[in-house]
């Protein structure tokens, strides 16, 4: 069943509540987005109340009210617009203000809108981050959501307003003058005894009925579009004239000028002594309502066409480019193991480094999943940025030399210094950058600088700045150039060439990296490009420990290490047996635990020996249990493992993932790839305490 199909069995099911049709409709939303949690909420100012949440019983009660600016909420009411975090923890990041109130991982939520009038939102959420940023698709499924929901409130609205006035109109006998002044719904009343029936001027004019026409009970059927509507409608009205139960449908109707036109309405049966004796109702068209499910449709269609057209023509264009770039490599490597001179095996060499770059960068740009994600895989390692830099200059500073272009480069402001990024993304940033540049230099110079500032404990704010004296970028366009396959005009593209995917990539590692891109730049003289990366220090460990003036580590022997026994805690096996390896260089003996379950009982079955371990190396993600958790369970089992060393061996090194760490237990943080020297260094450091009280237990026996 299609969700449009979905969304309009609910509306119809006149079994269910406004709060059960509205827990539907997010229960829908859940399983769609892959998300745990939905909210609709009212928001007034500063308030936010939650109008109804799935599932129900989560802990959230029915009208909890919190500061509007203690939520996620407060971005969608700022921006007024859809928003879309499928990673807390990289975007919006530990700076939001919710960011420590609040477990969420994911998020997406949209305004939603009573007769036109911002209302509150629709939203959903999840404990843990998602894989891949939210498509387009499911973006539009959320609009329809909140569109629905909307609707659903209107009516809501709309009936209960009739509801409120019915006591009032009934003891006055003015009901249909009432309702009929409300906009947009038209009334009516039957009187089942004689079968008068009385239609408001607003119900004529939407069924194009003339003023002074006396409406009859056959005349209504008439206006009934289908025989098989026309049956259905006429058995359920005269089962709601027997039982007494309000009567709600909608029906498709054609009116007096032959227009097709889509009605809503509701009848409440009058009893008195027992039976039914006038029947009184009120209609809406929600005509705009179904054109809106067959143009959601259509574009849902056209969407996922053009998704599989692209996916295709991506698939082909992978293969056509690929092929061409693996013979260069091939034959590039053949010219190498032959006899050069120097001069030739230096041109060979930046040549085959040149295509290794290409075909990295075509490996990402032509696989369709990451470009329709977002999603872009970051190896981070220790990097000398300045010599990233210097390795992709000689292959541009050729072709600066033949446009007779000068080419600066200036590398001062992060030399001496390792950060941990990925070599491969930061290459890519330049290299799109000095591309553009030269491209669209005719004469003058191009150049390449660097900053970086200490921002905070072992983090660097490091800025890649290219300027360049070419075409120059109007204003208007420059907010166009970051978007996937567009550049700044099109004769741009018909006169330079490229696919326009260059910018919109150096974006997303900028972003990645908590950074962002900024452009300056006016027509015919040139443009200047500034990349701000957030980067930890590689080094943060080692200069904070000099900085606090620690003492000497006690060097062992590999005679006294043998006493110890370390606990590897890793699922990847090749990690497995690269740490267990280190340790035996070091002297270390190593038992092997594949995720924070099986941890815990190698704990606790080394605590039942009398022979507990002496060090743990946590890995932080791992399936069943992770490291942040294990460590918790660890700490929580007495005295003697409190005591116990546990470093944590992650890939991830950003300043958040440290904090967690330490936060659950951990004594120490080294990042993933880690030599034997740094393991060495880590683990003397933190055994130094039994190190030093085994040396004294020897020199004094007694």
């Amino acid at each position: 069943m299609s969700i449009i199909q979905e969304l309009q069995t609910i509306s119809n099911d006149n079994a269910l509540s406004f709060n059960r049709k509205l827990e539907s409709l997010l229960c829908i939303g859940t399983e769609i987005l892959g998300l745990e949690t939905g909210i609709v909420s009212n928001i007034q100012g500063d308030n936010y109340r939650v109008l109804s949440v799935f599932p129900p019983d989560n802990g959230i009660p029915l009208n909890k009210a919190f500061a509007l600016l203690d939520t996620y909420c407060a971005d969608v009411v700022n921006k007024d617009a859809v928003v879309a975090y499928h990673n807390i923890d990289e975007t919006p990041g530990a700076s939001h203000p919710c960011f420590e109130k609040y477990t969420l991982k994911s998020y997406l939520a949209s305004p939603v809108r009573v007769h036109g009038e911002f209302f509150g939102t629709v939203n959903f959420s999840s404990l843990s981050p998602r894989e891949r940023p939210f498509t387009s698709i499911e973006t539009d499924y959320l609009l329809l959501l909140a569109s629905w929901i909307g609707n659903e409130l209107e009516r809501q609205q709309a009936m209960n307003n009739l509801n409120a006035q019915k006591a009032v109109l009934e003891e006055r006998n003015s009901l249909l003058h009432q309702v009929t002044n409300l906009a947009g719904v038209g009334t009516w009343e039957l009187n089942v005894d004689t079968g008068a029936l009385i239609w408001s001027g607003a119900l004529k004019r939407m069924l194009h009925v003339h003023g002074e026409k006396v409406v009859k009970p056959e005349d209504v059927i008439k206006f009934v579009v289908g025989d098989e509507q026309r049956t259905t409608y006429v058995d359920q009205f005269n089962h709601m004239i027997k039982t007494g139960e309000d009567f709600s449908y909608e029906l498709e109707v054609r009116t007096d000028a032959g227009e097709t036109r889509w009605l809503q309405s509701r009848a409440h049966p009058v009893i008195e002594n027992g039976r039914c004796v006038k029947v009184i109702g009120a209609t809406v068209d929600i005509t705009q309502l179904h054109m809106d499910k067959v143009m959601l449709q259509q574009k849902t269609d056209m969407a996922e066409n053009a998704l599989k057209a692209r996916s295709e023509f991506l698939a082909n264009m992978s293969h056509e480019i690929r092929t061409p770039i693996h013979g260069v490599q091939g034959m590039l490597e053949s010219l190498m193991s032959t006899s050069l001179n120097a001069k030739q095996f230096e041109y060979a060499s930046i040549a085959i480094r040149s295509a290794e770059s290409l075909l990295n960068i075509v490996n990402d740009i032509l696989d369709f999943s990451k470009i329709d994600s977002g999603n872009m895989s970051f190896e981070e390692s220790p990097i000398n940025l300045a010599d990233v830099i210097e390795e992709q200059i000689p292959m541009f500073t050729r072709l600066a030399h033949e446009k007779g272009i000068e080419l600066l480069v200036n590398t001062k402001g992060v030399e001496g210094k390792t950060f941990i990024a990925d070599k491969l993304r930061v290459g890519q940033i330049l290299i799109n950058l000095l591309n553009n540049a030269i491209k669209f230099t005719k004469e003058g110079k191009v150049s390449v600088e660097t900053k970086s500032t200490r921002y905070g404990k072992g983090r660097f704010c490091v800025k890649l700045i290219v300027t360049d004296s070419g075409i120059g970028i109007s204003e208007q366009q420059q907010k166009l150039i970051f978007s996937p396959f567009t550049q700044a005009e099109s004769s741009t593209q018909r006169r330079y060439g490229g696919t326009g995917l260059g910018l919109s990539i150096v974006s997303q590692i900028a972003e990645h990296y908590d950074g962002k891109v900024e452009v300056s730049s006016n027509l015919g003289v040139g443009a200047r490009f500034i990349v701000t990366l957030m980067l930890d220090d590689a080094n943060a460990g080692a200069v904070a420990e000099k900085a606090c003036g620690h003492n000497p580590v006690y060097i062992p022997s590999k005679r006294e290490l043998s006493a110890f026994k370390a606990l590897i805690v890793e699922d990847n096996e090749i990690n497995q047996l690269v740490i267990k390896e280190q340790l035996k260089e070091i002297g270390i003996s190593a038992d092997l635990a594949e995720n924070g379950e099986e941890a815990l009982d190698k704990v606790k079955g080394a605590l039942k020996e009398k022979s507990p371990y002496s060090i743990i190396l946590m890995d932080c993600h791992m399936p069943v249990m992770d490291g942040i958790e294990a460590t918790k369970h660890i700490r929580e089992m007495g005295n003697e493992t409190r005591e116990i060393p546990i470093i944590a061996l992650t890939a991830n090194a950003l300043t958040g993932d440290k904090e967690k760490c330490l936060k659950s237990g951990m004594n120490d943080f080294i990042s993933k790839p880690v030599g034997v020297s740094r393991l060495k260094e880590c683990l003397f450091r933190h055994l130094s305490k039994q190190l030093v009280s085994n040396e004294n237990r020897l020199k004094n026996p007694a």
